[in-house]
């Protein structure tokens, strides 16, 4: 039996797609090829169809046809045996054997198994074989007959909404009275690529309308649903869907992430520090764990809980993906804390300091961040020195206003009342009874010898008539 922790590495580079890692820590732990530690691991677990699909994704990738139909001779059963299938699919279109594939892929696409994100796999390598006509026909066909895996109903719904074809969600009600629990594959895809596009306003809200007690008893359509709706920027409406999340047994940090960035847009700052306090103290660690614990420390900077803000950035891993909203909340967190843990009497000197560090950071971020929540958060963060130190905060310590070419924002008002005070002035000067607008002092006399020079229209005929210089070529 495979060594547990070896295992476990092995499986969690891979599922990253660090397949070279994976292959060197085998190397290194086990002595042998990635190929030969997943073919033994699945000797032991010949159900696991994971554990197949890797390792013919491996044989796959060394374009190594023979070893990758051994390894389809295996001993395989229950959801590997439907894996087993699925990749001999694979071979028969690498091998151009087109009745054989078409046949295969019939029955394949109506598979109950669920097969994890293999179909996506399937997409991309059938795409580079040329043969995504067959692909749709045969998907097309399953969905009107109703006998779709949801496995490959989830890949037609994502190649649907690649297409903006949105109306694939009225399948769903259909889908879900079949197939349960399963059913959550096709409408998380869904929800993933409506939040990659953007696009959730007006049709999101209508699926929670139409399926969202069924969708919030699921993590992962309840997690891809407030994905969705948070990159579309519909903050109330994400804030609406998780009300609540951090009471979940199945909440998952990123999911947390997306609550806290709605409460912030809707300034609601002591739920989204409890919320992001909540994923912290669960060691909810994933892609998104610095960004709730910068929001944590935030919430207890604002609170004034020093030694809670200062033990929450120590937490901070610098390994999670970098989101501005968050790194802007980590900065303002760690000027509030240096303050709190001054004496009061030094106070002032340090919210000056702080003051013009936080302009400088913000100057480097600031045209992607979200203004208005921005410089609330930092007007909250300089209000939270001002109570510790007893002094005011005055508008001009604020962050200056953003320079959007309006001439009423920021001090180009000035220049617009200085321009409009000249034109006033010059209106004011009355016209001479010629007509115009010049003044004794303005008018400029023509020298004596050019007022008695005679008339010139000679000298302009002359000069019409003359040849003309040819261009030079």
């Amino acid at each position: 039996m495979p060594d547990d922790a070896t295992f476990a590495e092995v499986k969690r580079l891979l599922e990253a797609g660090r397949e070279r890692e994976a292959a060197s820590h085998v190397q290194w732990k086990e002595s042998t090829t990635l190929a030969a530690y997943l073919e033994d691991c699945f000797r032991e677990q010949p159900a696991d169809a994971w554990l197949l699909d890797m390792l013919c994704r491996d044989l796959w990738r060394q374009n190594d046809r023979t070893a990758l139909e051994a390894a389809l001779q295996l001993p395989a059963t229950g959801p590997a045996a439907a894996m087993r299938d699925a990749w001999r699919l694979l071979l028969l279109a690498r091998n151009d054997d087109k009745a054989a594939f078409e046949a295969a892929l019939s029955q394949v696409v109506r598979g109950r198994v669920l097969l994890g994100d293999f179909p996506v796999f399937m997409e991309r390598e059938l795409a580079s074989l040329k043969c995504l006509r067959q692909l749709d026909a045969a998907l097309e066909a399953a969905v009107v007959d109703e006998s779709i895996g949801m496995s490959f109903a989830a890949l037609f719904t994502r190649r649907a909404c690649n297409r903006k074809q949105w109306d694939v969600r009225q399948h769903f009600a259909k889908w879900i009275e079949r197939a349960g629990d399963d059913a959550v594959e096709p409408v998380a895809a869904f929800l993933e690529i409506i939040g990659d596009m953007r696009e959730a306003a007006g049709i999101v809200p209508e699926l929670i309308a139409s399926h969202g007690d069924w969708m919030r008893k699921h993590t992962r359509t309840y997690g891809k649903c407030s994905y969705a709706l948070a990159n579309s920027s519909l903050h109330a409406e994400t804030a609406a869907w998780l009300e609540g999340c951090e009471k979940r047994d199945d909440l998952q940090g990123w999911v947390a992430a997306n609550h806290v960035l709605a409460l912030w847009q809707m300034h609601r700052y002591e739920e989204a520090g409890q919320v992001a306090s909540m994923a912290v103290e669960r060691s909810l660690k994933d892609a998104a764990w610095d960004w709730n614990v910068a929001a944590a420390a935030f919430g207890h900077a604002l609170a004034a809980r020093a030694s809670a803000a200062q033990e929450t950035l120590a937490q901070l891993t610098g390994e999670s993906e970098k989101h501005l909203e968050f790194v802007w909340a980590a900065e303002l967190a760690r000027s509030v804390l240096r303050v709190l843990q001054l004496p009061r009497s030094e106070a002032r000197r340090a919210f000056h300091e702080e003051s013009q560090r936080l302009r400088l950071v913000h100057a480097r971020m600031a045209s992607k961040l979200d203004t208005d929540s921005a410089r609330h958060r930092h007007r909250l963060a300089l209000e939270a020195i001002g109570r510790h130190g007893g002094f005011r905060v005055w508008p001009w310590h604020r962050l200056p206003a953003p320079q959007d070419g309006n001439p009423l924002r920021g001090r180009w008002w000035l220049g617009g009342i200085l321009l409009l005070a000249v034109a006033l002035l010059r209106g004011c000067l009355q016209p001479q009874a010629g007509g115009t607008l010049e003044t004794p002092e303005t008018h400029t006399e023509l020298p004596a010898e050019m007022q008695n020079r005679p008339s010139s229209q000679k000298e302009i005929e002359k000069l019409m008539t003359a040849p003309q210089a040819r261009p030079v070529r």
